[in-house]
């Protein structure tokens, strides 16, 4: 059977070979436990053939399991009276005799695994959506305060002296190796926050996009430099000059230039739609 000429695929898609030979199953709509090897291994030799170029790197497994069914194929040619114990009946998933029984029993375990990361998958989708918010604290009443008030703890000071605390000190000073800390540095930016709005703003309407990411706007700054900055942004998003926009929970925060400042109704903020169809907002 050949491959459809309408439908073409590459390797980089499979995640190994037993993933390509699942989609080969599922699309010839046949028993997994009863795979018919013939007509599997001619698509999967064809499917290899419509390959311009092969990358060993990438394409070794999949060349390798090409060996195997090949394999396989000529032990299930062969005549059932050479081939002891096997029962023509059985499903191959059933039968250790059977020639396709290892290929069948690697196949249901991949797809076993397969499911079960889909599954995580989409429960990692799911979550990333979310925002934590923090529980609702019950206002305790004075019994519960006296309850659970811990019991105070009497410390005897009468014996404790000067000298005590100085050999204390000490013992915890040469626990430390001092000469490892370094040299610390403390910058103070004394810039005004509106030179840092007028730098920003410079910034986005330079980049020809009008806009730039939070982490390409801060590079090349020291700590003092990216609080200010950070301080310019948050009056910008105010005064309604700049957007802040993150597609997701793990892209980057982007800073767009507000083309219409002015405009009452602008947000601070551009609304996306989730994978399951529903509005966020992704809040400055």
């Amino acid at each position: 059977m050949q491959l459809q000429e309408d439908y073409q695929v590459s390797l980089e898609q499979f995640h190994g070979p037993l993933d390509l030979l699942l989609y080969l199953i599922r699309r010839a709509e046949v028993d997994i436990h009863d795979i018919p090897i013939a007509q599997i291994t001619s698509e999967y030799l064809n499917f290899l053939k419509q390959l311009k170029d092969i990358d060993i790197d990438v394409a070794g497994e999949f060349l390798l399991m090409s060996a195997t069914l090949i394999e396989i194929k000529s032990r299930v040619l062969m005549p059932a009276e050479k081939r002891e114990g096997h029962d023509d009946a059985g499903s191959a998933a059933d039968d250790p005799a059977d020639p396709r029984y290892e290929l069948v029993q690697q196949l249901l375990a991949y797809q076993k695994y397969r499911v079960a990361s889909e599954e995580l998958e989409a429960r990692r989708l799911d979550f990333a959506q979310r925002f934590a918010v923090r529980p609702a604290r019950r206002k305790r009443s004075a019994e519960d305060e006296d309850e659970h008030a811990p019991e105070p703890i009497e410390l005897e000071l009468d014996d404790v002296h000067a000298l005590d605390l100085s050999e204390t000190y000490e013992r915890i000073i040469s626990s430390i190796d001092l000469t490892r800390l370094g040299d610390h540095l403390v910058e103070i930016d004394d810039t005004p926050i509106a030179l840092h709005q007028e730098d920003l703003l410079d910034r986005i309407q330079r980049s020809g996009e009008n806009r730039i990411t939070l982490q390409d706007a801060f590079s090349g700054q020291n700590i003092g430099q990216r609080v200010g900055m950070f301080l310019a942004t948050l009056e910008l998003v105010r005064l309604r000059k700049i957007m802040v926009v993150q597609e997701s929970i793990d892209d980057p925060v982007v800073l767009v230039l507000n083309e219409d400042p002015d405009d009452p109704n602008a947000p601070h903020f551009e609304e996306r739609e989730t994978a399951a169809g529903e509005s966020s907002a992704d809040v400055s």
